[in-house]
């Protein structure tokens, strides 16, 4: 009976204070890391979903190249009869010859009124695609909603905290799956507006990274850190994305914006993007 005595009076008030603080710190750090999973599965339905929309949405922009093509074709057709009907009154002049021309002309004006129609349809298209644009958008602003909360703003409820203030692995971990997300929302508008991002990004969840063609051989930036020494590369990666952002808002004529402020100007975006199927 003495031995455990003696054990139990091995440790002081103190050391059994700072053993049980420790404890809470595990047991806080435990929970946070099931909400961060959490939130990454959920992250990952929502990318299901939002491969769906891209496949819909490229088979859209298929329709809709097939139909430019075939209007396209036809504006040809015109133009080559027009040519075809100078070139008779030329001959005719040259030669002092009366040809009947009616039948060049009446294929003109069939083809003139088919051409009117293509470009009404066409107009349509482009309308289709911007609601179709709008309907992505929005979509990701569901699948991966912008707040302002108590903490600032986050995506998912996930901070993206700035590359010189990120200390720990889980602030680490957060801020790689918020740029995760970042990464997908600029790749998905990128390719419903049709145009190649700057940067390109490769979206991996919490591992994507953005590449960066200027440089010889082209070279890929990281958007995580998974040590102290990979700092002054995500803040270079970081500062890639940004100017994606302002690239693609800039479309909508929107300059005057802060690079920094990564998530409020994603926010811009996707709002650009759904009322800009407003003014088709």
């Amino acid at each position: 009976m003495a031995a455990p005595e003696a054990s139990a009076k091995a440790y002081s008030p103190a050391t059994l204070a700072r053993i049980c603080a420790k404890e809470k710190e595990l047991e806080t750090g435990r929970k946070e890391l099931q909400v961060l999973r959490a939130n990454v599965e959920q992250s990952v339905e929502r990318a299901r979903q939002v491969l769906r929309l891209r496949h819909e949405l490229e088979q859209q922009r298929q329709r809709i190249e097939e139909r430019r093509q075939l209007v396209e074709q036809q504006a040809r057709r015109v133009e080559e009869a027009s040519g075809m009907s100078e070139g008779s009154d030329n001959q005719t002049a040259a030669d002092h010859k009366q040809e009947d021309g009616q039948d060049i002309v009446q294929r003109i004006k069939r083809l003139a009124v088919t051409l009117r129609q293509d470009r009404i349809i066409l107009e349509d298209l482009r309308a289709m695609l911007a609601r179709q644009r709008a309907h992505v958008a929005s979509v990701l602003a569901f699948v991966y909603p912008v707040e302002l909360g108590d903490d600032g703003w986050t995506i998912c409820g996930l901070r993206l905290v700035h590359a010189d203030d990120i200390h720990g692995w889980l602030a680490s971990e957060e801020t790689a799956a918020a740029l995760g997300m970042v990464a997908v929302v600029v790749d998905y508008v990128a390719q419903s507006m049709g145009v190649p991002a700057r940067y390109p990004v490769i979206p991996r969840g919490s591992r994507s990274v953005v590449v960066n063609p200027g440089s010889t051989p082209a070279q890929t930036a990281p958007l995580f850190m998974l040590r102290a020494g990979d700092r002054p590369r995500l803040r270079g990666a970081i500062r890639l994305v940004a100017t994606d952002i302002e690239q693609l808002l800039g479309m909508f004529g929107i300059d005057d914006i802060d690079r920094h402020q990564i998530l409020p100007n994603l926010t811009q975006l996707l709002l650009a993007v759904e009322n800009s199927s407003f003014a088709q």
